[in-house]
């Protein structure tokens, strides 16, 4: 039976535990990273078969909403394996005070049929690591290879702090990806914070002695499989704000956290 949660009848241990167990399980949607995206949020869960859904929401003049947490891509319903078939019935579970919904479900909520449902389709880049990084280059093309070889310089270290990161982010790719509220970019950097002390992000960055160095942060490959099943770039940097040269010294940085990814296994 799906129950509806208030924030202070959940119990965030078992929460956590219940997110480790669902096979589309996402970094994201852990209780510690919920609590500073959306302070309050509640939610709705099945605890005989250990499915979750977390209901981020604000208050508006007056109307309770749903919203999607800056920065948190995908949020929606997660669920052990022979258990995703319920996307419809956890929707219609939804309590009826929050009046309006616009909210990110993940890539395994297919079965979308509820009335009054507008559903906008969104492209996410995965790629595969269930190989050695020599196999995942091997079907790089010609052009790539090319790029990351031309691009072999500067460091790629961990030295940037996440108030340099997100200084960064502000001028390039958050400027692009507006904020919706003025607090968002503080949460996202909070989470990025706190993920550090938990051992579960990092701050990479290319240092070559230029003001534009690249930066990106990603969750630790070898911390990050035990509560996502996949570590997720975010990029510091956008091609409409770096010099060509660093456009293809961008091919350097996802291809060093694959390395690090596969080796992490």
């Amino acid at each position: 039976m799906i129950r509806h949660l208030t924030h202070t009848e959940i119990d965030k241990a078992w929460w956590d535990a219940a997110l480790l167990r669902c096979e589309n399980r996402l970094w994201y949607a852990q209780s510690w990273i919920l609590d500073i995206a959306s302070p309050g949020w509640e939610a709705l869960v099945d605890e005989e078969t250990g499915s979750i859904m977390p209901l981020t929401w604000r208050r508006k003049w007056g109307v309770n909403y749903l919203f999607q947490p800056y920065g948190l891509q995908q949020l929606g319903l997660f669920a052990p394996a022979g258990s995703m078939d319920r996307t419809d019935e956890f929707l219609a579970a939804i309590p009826s005070r929050f009046r309006y919904r616009d909210i990110c479900l993940n890539e395994s909520m297919r079965s979308l049929v509820k009335d009054g449902v507008s559903v906008t389709e969104r492209t996410d880049q995965v790629l595969s690591v269930n190989a050695s990084i020599e196999e995942l280059r091997e079907a790089y093309s010609k052009g790539h290879r090319r790029n990351i070889r031309s691009s072999d310089h500067g460091e790629i270290g961990e030295r940037a702090t996440a108030a340099e990161f997100f200084e960064l982010f502000a001028r390039t790719t958050g400027s692009r990806y507006g904020a919706k509220h003025p607090s968002d970019p503080v949460a996202l950097q909070r989470a990025v914070e706190e993920g550090i002390q938990r051992d579960q992000c990092r701050i990479v960055s290319i240092n070559d002695g230029s003001p534009f160095s690249e930066r990106c942060v990603s969750p630790r490959g070898k911390v990050v499989p035990s509560c996502s099943n996949r570590p997720i770039h975010l990029p510091g940097l956008s091609q409409g704000h770096i010099p060509d040269r660093l456009i293809v010294g961008s091919h350097r940085m996802p291809d060093r956290i694959r390395c690090w990814t596969s080796q992490d296994r």
